[in-house]
């Protein structure tokens, strides 16, 4: 560990905050796995002695580090390295999953597990009609499972969706391609836990916590053309919200 942290992994001379030189070198070491899951960094002190910058400094890039996810406070174990949540828009913002996790710098996939024509009670009651498409997906960041998501839509309106390949297209991009895009969603979330299949697949423990959303997409015309329940691995995934206050 003590090899990591040299006295010239800052430039004083440097433009760069030095706040931000520090969080970066972290960051680095744990995206080139040299720190893993579990290490402890440095604590304060010692930085302090060692980098010649003050606590304010070295504090505010573990706090950086620790919004971002890398890091966390233990008691009795100090600042140990943890896995990275991942940050998403979804409750705010109708985004596209591999943009908004691109820019995130994350390596981003998607495994269809089942795509086909069927009948749902639930889900015609939502979408008013009874011939419906199930398109099971289990979607990726980084190679860990994060989301597994059941969606429903009506057959009539995207009989052509089956000519996309939605392992590497949008599923809001295909609607769109269609002549029906979604223009409005409806997301209801809360915390719950993991059924056996879906801890199966998001490789996780059965009955471990897990963030549950149900999605209602709509057209122009406020029809319900999308009925999306996903199940995020809780240890993984946390959610932005950005408001503005109204005068």
């Amino acid at each position: 560990m003590n090899d990591l942290f040299q006295s010239n992994i800052i430039d004083k001379n440097s433009a760069i905050p030095l706040y931000y030189q520090l969080y970066t070198y972290i960051e680095k070491l744990i995206k080139e796995n040299k720190l893993v899951e579990g290490d402890r960094l440095p604590p304060e002190d010692e930085l302090v002695k060692l980098l010649k910058i003050s606590r304010p400094t070295i504090r505010q890039a573990y706090k950086e580090l620790s919004t971002k996810g890398y890091i966390q406070r233990k008691r009795s174990k100090g600042t140990v390295v943890t896995k990275p949540k991942v940050l998403s828009k979804f409750l705010s913002e109708l985004t596209n999953y591999y943009n908004e996790l691109s820019a995130e710098d994350m390596e981003v996939k998607t495994k269809v597990l089942q795509f086909e024509i069927i009948k749902d009670q639930k889900a015609s009651e939502v979408l008013k009609t009874d011939k419906l498409i199930h398109l099971i997906r289990l979607r990726y960041s980084d190679n860990t499972p994060l989301v597994y998501i059941d969606t429903y839509i009506p057959y009539d309106n995207y009989k052509d969706l089956f000519a996309y390949d939605l392992e590497k297209e949008s599923l809001y991009e295909s609607m769109k391609k269609i002549g029906q895009p979604v223009e409005s969603v409806r997301r209801i979330i809360k915390a719950s836990k993991s059924s056996k299949e879906v801890a199966t697949y998001l490789e996780i423990e059965t009955g471990e916590p897990i963030l549950y959303s149900q999605t209602i997409g709509k057209d122009k015309n406020g029809k319900p053309v999308e009925y999306s329940l996903a199940r995020y691995n809780g240890a993984i995934a946390q959610f932005q919200i950005d408001l503005q206050l109204n005068d």
